[in-house]
């Protein structure tokens, strides 16, 4: 079985053709993946804006799509199934990927499978390797921090998630407020390489809950008052990187300890799901901020059995959207039924969330 996968539901563009693995217990085979990532069009904006996004995605699809194809040596219609990100995400830019991918359909009448790309970012460690169920899946990434129990490939149950920004908000508006630019995720982790991580102290959320939820609300305020305390570090910030300057231990420090304070809220909600589950299991982390040469240090010393998707496939990416369409290819949406998919921005209530933590 060769499966299309399309990603689009933020500024990244993704395709990749996967192939099944005849041999059981093997990862399936990548036979072509191609991504285009908007982070330096967006420099300028300072953030993602969803109608630029969508605009770009608009005109990168094609070309990568091509370009995917021509690398697999395969044509659209030698392709079993496609899947593509359907929610959440950005409406723009989900519905741009869904009409590529029912174009994609309708000209060579094949299924489709919707995926929500959340699950897709925790099933992507088997791109890289065999693990059994349950686990518990750490979610990390720029728009969502979420624990969850999966309990097989088709029932995902969350434990619980951030109130408001999640972890890669909080580098990225973190990053804005020292004034080290967009995306700043991997130039914090950088610079904390070289701080002392217990020089400054910032707060965690939550911190006396016993719930696994997060909050990040007030780590940033706390950068905010500090910043406003020691402008010395966001003009250093600024030599840094426009300048090319070296950057002062100030920065070092403040950057290692605001790093500190993120990883240590989501080591903290990490026992408290570990608590609500009531048994050790193995650990997948996935998302962007899974990347995180800290984190991912902190955990590998912290926890019994941890499994890191790799960097590769953290990311947004149209592998593990076909990987997860493979998982579960016997739930297609056959032709031309899928054309009447639909996609849709939400994928948590966060009122509900509140209203349980508060029970």
């Amino acid at each position: 079985m060769i499966v299309l996968g399309i990603e689009t539901s933020c500024d990244d563009t993704s395709i990749a053709l996967i192939k099944k693995n005849e041999t059981d217990g093997m990862p399936p085979q990548v036979l072509a993946h191609q991504s285009f990532s908007q982070e330096t069009i967006l420099q300028e904006w300072g953030g993602v804006v969803p109608e630029i996004a969508a605009r770009n995605h608009l005109l990168k699809l094609v070309p990568l799509l091509k370009e995917t194809f021509k690398k697999a040596n395969l044509k659209p219609n030698e392709v079993d199934l496609i899947g593509v990100t359907t929610h959440p995400g950005l409406m723009g830019p989900l519905l741009t990927g869904m009409n590529a991918a029912k174009s994609i359909a309708l000209l060579n009448q094949k299924p489709m499978l919707p995926v929500n790309h959340l699950y897709a970012h925790l099933e992507a460690i088997f791109l890289h390797e065999e693990i059994s169920y349950p686990y518990l899946g750490l979610l990390v990434s720029g728009g969502h921090s979420i624990y969850f129990l999966v309990h097989n490939h088709k029932h995902f149950e969350v434990l619980g998630s951030t109130i408001d920004d999640a972890a890669g908000e909080a580098f990225d508006k973190g990053g804005k407020l020292l004034g080290l630019g967009y995306p700043a995720g991997r130039i914090i982790d950088d610079l904390a390489k070289e701080g002392d991580s217990n020089k400054y102290s910032f707060p965690i959320g939550l911190k006396h809950d016993k719930n696994p939820m997060l909050s990040y609300s007030g780590v940033k305020t706390a950068l905010r008052v500090f910043v406003d305390k020691n402008p010395q570090v966001k003009e250093d910030a600024q030599n840094y990187i426009l300048k090319k300057a070296e950057a002062s231990q100030l920065l070092k420090d403040t950057c290692a300890s605001y790093q500190e304070a993120i990883i240590s809220a989501l080591l903290l909600k990490l026992k408290r799901a570990e608590e609500k589950v009531g048994k050790k299991l193995p650990l997948v982390v996935g998302g962007g901020v899974a990347c995180n040469s800290g984190l991912r240090k902190k955990l590998q010393d912290n926890h019994h059995d941890v499994h890191f998707v790799p960097p590769r496939f953290c990311t947004d990416n149209g592998a593990m959207i076909a990987n997860y369409a493979l998982r579960h290819c016997e739930d297609a949406t056959a032709f031309p039924e899928c054309l009447s998919l639909d996609a849709k921005n939400r994928f948590l209530d966060k009122k509900k969330l509140n209203q349980e933590r508060s029970i």
